[in-house]
């Protein structure tokens, strides 16, 4: 990694020259294309190799063989384990763009593109914090911005602004991020010589643990707003079958109006029907009670209960009445039927048509006779209609 920068900047500054006049110059271009090749393919195989082996990249024993590369690096994450790989990249990208030819019309594409891997790093330090602890972060970061302070300076020193007084101002801040750059890295070695080993390994421990929990809370939200999510969608996605389903129930209410009325009156009037039904029985068998109770009370006593007479209802009363009036008049018909039979019978047609003695008395004796046998006709009568009427 010390010596990365260096030769791949100088492999591609001989391979941009392109002499090859002499047996050295030509060695010294098949060297640059192989460290040039190098350049590129070592880095992707290193950084493969830690991406693929991230599961064991936590065991100690495991990690012992990369320690050059992801030293000081949380590897809870494949995110944190990428800024090896950016390490090399943007080394890469500033010695090809600072090995371009000052002739070159895209001079300029220099400064853009290395100020831009700049400010591409300093976002992924601010986002993603690779290191272990807080210490080591801001360390970075503070290095960075201070590098990218000092690539802005340098532009001003181009073509770009022919003003002396720009230029001036230029070299006081590049003056300023060189020696800020100095004492950032000065302070940090100051600061691990205090600490001490131990002290710079609990902290890290307790900045991993931190770490860990937060982490552990980001991913629960994550998690219950994913959650949330999907439940609104699941009910967006049934509300328009919902309407349909109400919308067409509209459509057939409105559409047949009286359906629903004439059923609903009909279970009204069944359940009217019922209810009457129900309350006629309940009162029948309330007056049966009534009277079998009357008429056992009359049975057992002379006087009769009065608080059961009460009871009954007027209903029942009425068409006792009806009853015994249309049985006293059938009796009534029957007695003056049968009383006109009696008046004249056969034998006292006889008597009266051809009597012996053909004189008054005897037809005084008959008379008599019949009218005493109506007379008890008529008590054995009244007496039977009044125990039937009891």
């Amino acid at each position: 990694m010390l010596c990365y920068f260096d030769l791949t900047f100088f492999s591609t500054m001989k391979l941009v020259e392109g002499n090859d006049s002499t047996q050295q110059r030509k060695i010294a271009t098949m060297a640059s294309y192989i460290i040039f090749t190098l350049s590129v393919v070592v880095p992707v195989f290193l950084m493969s190799i830690v991406c693929k082996r991230f599961e064991v990249m936590k065991i100690k024993q495991a990690k012992q063989s990369f320690n050059t590369i992801v030293l000081k690096i949380d590897k809870q994450s494949r995110w944190r384990l990428i800024q090896p790989g950016y390490f090399f990249f943007r080394r890469l990208l500033t010695a090809v763009l600072l090995s371009m030819p000052i002739e070159n019309t895209f001079i300029f594409l220099q400064y853009v593109f290395i100020l831009m891997s700049s400010h591409a790093y300093v976002l992924y330090l601010v986002a993603i914090k690779p290191y272990q602890s807080p210490l080591l972060n801001n360390y970075v970061l503070s290095n960075e911005t201070f590098y990218s302070a000092l690539i802005i300076a340098i532009f001003i020193f181009s073509d770009a602004t022919p003003e002396l007084n720009i230029k001036f101002g230029a070299g006081v801040v590049l003056m300023t991020s060189i020696f800020l750059l100095i004492l950032a890295n000065f302070l940090m070695i100051v600061v691990l010589i205090i600490k001490g080993k131990d002290r710079l390994k609990e902290q890290i421990r307790e900045a991993k643990l931190k770490r860990a929990e937060k982490e552990l809370m980001e991913e629960e939200e994550e998690e219950e707003r994913r959650q949330r999510q999907k439940k609104e969608e699941e009910e967006f996605t049934r509300l328009p079958e919902d309407t349909t389903n109400m919308s067409h129930y509209d459509l057939n209410s409105s559409t047949n109006p009286n359906l629903t009325t004439t059923a609903d009156m009909l279970n009204l009037k069944g359940k009217k029907k019922k209810s009457k039904k129900n309350k006629n029985k309940n009162d029948n068998d309330d007056v049966d009670e009534l009277t079998v109770g009357g008429a056992t009370s009359e049975y057992n006593s002379e006087m009769g209960n009065t608080t059961q007479g009460m009871l009954v209802d007027e209903k029942p009363k009425k068409k006792k009445k009806k009853r015994k009036d249309k049985n006293k008049n059938k009796n009534d018909d029957v007695e003056e039927a049968s009383m006109g039979a009696d008046d004249y019978t056969p034998k006292d047609k006889k008597k009266a048509v051809s009597p012996k003695d053909g004189s008054d008395k005897q037809d005084e004796p008959t008379g008599s006779s019949s009218s005493d046998a109506a007379k008890k006709d008529k008590k054995k009568k009244k007496k039977s209609k009044a125990e039937y009427d009891e």
